[in-house]
């Protein structure tokens, strides 16, 4: 008797439309029958995208074991990249994923950048918090391009009586949004480098912030990450469920290289 397919398996899709939101911000829409079981569980949930190894037409899926996904011959397992779901639209199969455009330096990076309607990209099942976004009364969050679509998604669902600030860092002017929030959330924009992040963590800190039913996001480039989740866990004490600080990258490495560092500055 056949085993029942995993409702969270890895999907191989087809990109539907590709859309620039800005000088460095790509827009890339999937679609697929196989989307129609697909474990939605937030806008900005975590999952990882599988590029194609050098050679391969598409990248090759897992097969689904009680221990995991395996590959039979571990020489084809993709190039893992996570990112974030920007939308999904079940009603219609479609789901959106939105990419920070550096150059040709990194593979999802460079998929990105040559991506046309037609081509296909597989997708893991949806991970993370769930809600990304807790309920609070009060919001305090910080990012830059690689967070810009989960906080994004995370405004959509902001109770309309919501307040707090929210400090973003991108590249260029060209790269900022006009994003819909509760008129009680503040959003300041900052343009620079990775390098060039202490005149919003200046800013975000000095505001008058409150621990009591507060929700606090941090996510995007160490150097954006770590002073925040500093802040607030050691100088505001607020208690660690209330304080989503993960750094998505470090300025230098890519996402292999910084795997272990990662683990370790969030466990410190």
């Amino acid at each position: 008797m056949s085993q029942p397919v995993p409702v969270n398996r890895p999907r191989l899709l087809n990109v539907k439309q590709v859309q620039d939101l800005s000088p460095h911000l790509r827009r890339v829409c999937l679609t697929g029958p196989d989307l129609a079981d697909y474990p939605f569980t937030c806008g900005g949930a975590h999952i990882k995208i599988m590029l194609p190894q050098p050679g391969q037409a598409h990248a090759v899926l897992p097969t689904p074991t009680p221990q995991g996904p395996r590959w039979e011959d571990p020489s084809q397992r993709p190039i893992m990249r996570t990112f974030t779901i920007r939308a999904f639209r079940p009603e219609v199969l479609e789901l959106d994923i939105d990419f920070a455009l550096h150059g040709e330096t990194g593979p999802a990076s460079r998929f990105a950048l040559n991506v046309k309607p037609g081509d296909r990209l597989a997708i893991s099942g949806p991970g993370g918090p769930n809600p990304m976004l807790q309920r609070a009364d009060h919001y305090y969050m910080v990012g830059d391009l690689t967070s810009l679509p989960a906080i994004c998604a995370m405004a959509e669902v902001m109770a309309p009586q919501a307040k707090g600030h929210i400090a973003l860092l991108v590249p260029h002017e060209q790269d900022i949004l006009d994003i819909p929030l509760p008129a009680g959330v503040e959003l300041r924009w900052f343009v620079g480098t990775p390098e060039q992040t202490e005149p919003l963590v200046s800013h975000l800190t000095s505001q008058p912030m409150t621990g009591d039913n507060s929700y606090f996001w941090f996510g995007g480039e160490e150097g954006l990450v770590v002073p925040m989740r500093r802040h607030v866990r050691r100088t505001l004490e607020v208690d660690r469920s209330r304080v989503y600080a993960v750094p998505y990258w470090r300025h230098g490495k890519d996402e292999e290289a910084y795997h272990h560092d990662r683990h370790d500055v969030m466990d410190s």
